[in-house]
């Protein structure tokens, strides 16, 4: 996509967006402009890309692997798109600097609305500076704040989103893990229902894990493959204990005691979890909320996929779900909207 093209689409949502959102949402959604603007900028055919001997052997090998996991992913029910096929090198270590909050002794997650997308818990900064000052600003009303960055993000069709440096890492683990996250963002690609994270994502993250461990099995082999489970059960018992965390402090927060023996046992118990796991970050409500967001529909989409037989069957039994499925946005419990898929198949 031109750059010029890319700033008329942009220039044409803020038009829609004038009439209904305040100053905060216009000067965000202009910041995205700007961002997007700044990596179709940089964007190169992925086959240029592989032709230019000045760019690293090791980039070459990772991007050669891209349209065949894009294959692999239409082939099990992901929809065909033109994303993937330009490089971005960004020149820094994450694309976003992704901000979330919550309230500080409640799973009250802040949430943002925008057109296209509904409401949505967390905010994509390009500029560190600017999501750290977004931060502050939420730190000051109280809210515990999460402040993490982002390798890849997907902008649902709207654009032709290329590879970006920032998502091929380093270590051995760098191909699963691009694997991963391109078809982590195929299937936002494929299905994304307006006000509903924790669907979306808890969705992606799942059918992402299982294809891309069987396209590591069947295309590059097993070593690989294991090692990438080993990876992802480190993740698991990561995810587990900060679900155990987020239980418990539910509890607490729920319980009559004092507000100050909360924020006691609070702090105490997210200092232990942060230890244990050996966090760099702070962890607070907003991390655990952003976690639960991201895996909490790992055992309701298993179930369905062991329902449907097949990745593919069960994408196109969830092509069935919509907004009306949903009883609220940002609905939590996922089991009774995979419930409904289930009895219609």
């Amino acid at each position: 996509m031109s750059l010029a093209s890319t700033l008329v689409r942009f220039s044409l949502l803020l038009l829609l967006a004038r009439g209904t959102l305040g100053c905060f949402r216009l000067g965000y959604l202009a910041q995205a402009a700007l961002g997007q603007d700044d990596i179709a900028y940089r964007m190169r055919p992925i086959h240029e890309v592989l032709a230019d001997p000045s760019v690293p052997e090791r980039t070459r090998e990772m991007l050669a692997v891209v349209e065949r996991a894009k294959k692999f992913g239409q082939d099990h029910g992901l929809n065909p798109t033109s994303s993937y096929e330009e490089y971005a090198d960004l020149k820094r270590s994450a694309v976003v600097w992704v901000v979330s909050a919550c309230q500080p002794l409640r799973f009250e997650v802040q949430t943002w609305t925008f057109p296209i997308v509904g409401s949505v818990p967390y905010l994509g900064w390009f500029e560190r500076r600017d999501a750290e000052r977004h931060a502050a600003r939420l730190r000051r009303a109280g809210l515990d704040v999460n402040v993490r960055p982002a390798r890849a993000y997907s902008t649902l069709g709207w654009f032709d989103d290329p590879v970006l440096s920032t998502m091929i890492r380093g270590g051995e683990e760098a191909l699963a893990d691009l694997v991963d996250v391109v078809l982590h963002e195929s299937v936002h690609s494929t299905l994304y229902i307006g006000s509903q994270s924790r669907f979306n994502e808890s969705l992606a993250s799942f059918v992402a894990r299982e294809l891309t461990r069987d396209f590591l099995r069947s295309q590059i082999g097993l070593e690989v493959a294991a090692a990438y489970l080993q990876d992802q059960a480190d993740v698991d018992r990561r995810r587990v204990r900060m679900h155990e965390i987020y239980k418990r402090l539910d509890q607490l927060y729920r319980s009559s005691q004092s507000d100050a023996a909360k924020r006691k046992k609070k702090a105490q118990w997210l200092a232990a979890l942060r230890a244990e796991l050996g966090f760099q970050r702070e962890i607070n409500n907003a991390t655990l909320a952003q976690s639960r967001t991201y895996h909490a529909g790992a055992v309701p989409f298993a179930r369905l996929l062991a329902r449907c037989g097949n990745i593919k069957t069960m994408m196109a039994a969830l092509k069935r779900v919509g907004p009306d499925s949903f009883g609220s946005p940002q609905q939590l419990d996922l089991d009774p909207v995979l419930a409904r898929v289930c009895r219609s198949r």
